[in-house]
């Protein structure tokens, strides 16, 4: 990785960490939701919720070690505001896949088996935006030209799941659950949609620095 900001080491070490941390803890959520639509509510979801929640502490311990290393102005100015709201906006994705966790667990969410297959759908979705995001964070480190498709393809996949949201969302308050059960089953649609939203947001900052690095 060739590091545009004028080299730093040790930054550029533990930018590599915090997202490989950020990359686990998705991971990590994947298998979490496999195990919940496989098996439910049970230990093994729990188990994999708590292993998501560690990865997604571990990733919030990085993300504060590198602030204070930045705020110790170890770059210019102007360097150092783009790195960090590049890793303050990146840092509420890991915090949304613990959220979307935590609301199955503790609300004891069940979804009905024939809305299974939408849910998993949106759920592949959002993960593609994350791990696309991915992409245009390394185009942003190794290249800056190169983020302009990269970003294009967070945005198609952030309206791709806006799409099936409202699909989804329809079919839920046309099922005959009861009106709560429609309300939780919504809640969770949004959470789970708000991962490509925050791709997005975050592919946004990434345009307007690759912008400024090439002026």
């Amino acid at each position: 990785m060739v590091f545009f900001w004028k080299k730093r080491d040790n930054i550029q070490k533990m930018l590599e960490g915090y997202f490989e941390q950020c990359d686990l803890c998705f991971q990590l959520f994947e298998t979490a939701l496999a195990s919940y639509v496989e098996g439910g509510l049970g230990d093994v979801f729990s188990a994999a919720v708590e292993k998501t929640h560690k990865a997604e502490s571990a990733a919030d311990d990085l993300r504060r070690e590198i602030e204070l290393t930045l705020y110790g102005k170890a770059l210019l100015p102007e360097s150092r505001g783009d790195l960090l709201g590049l890793v303050e906006s990146f840092d509420r994705l890991p915090n949304i896949v613990e959220t979307i966790l935590f609301t199955i667990k503790c609300q004891a969410v069940q979804i009905p088996p024939v809305l299974l297959p939408d849910y998993k759908r949106l759920a592949d979705i959002n993960l593609q935006a994350y791990y696309l995001l991915r992409k245009a964070v390394e185009a942003l480190l190794d290249n800056p030209k190169a983020t302009l498709h990269a970003t294009k393809e967070v945005d198609d996949k952030e309206s791709e799941s806006d799409r099936v949201e409202r699909e989804l969302i329809s079919r839920i308050f046309q099922s005959d659950t009861d009106v709560g059960t429609k309300m939780l089953l919504k809640e969770l649609v949004l959470l789970i949609g708000s991962v490509s939203d925050r791709a997005e947001t975050t592919a946004d900052r990434i345009g307007i620095i690759a912008i400024k690095r090439q002026i």
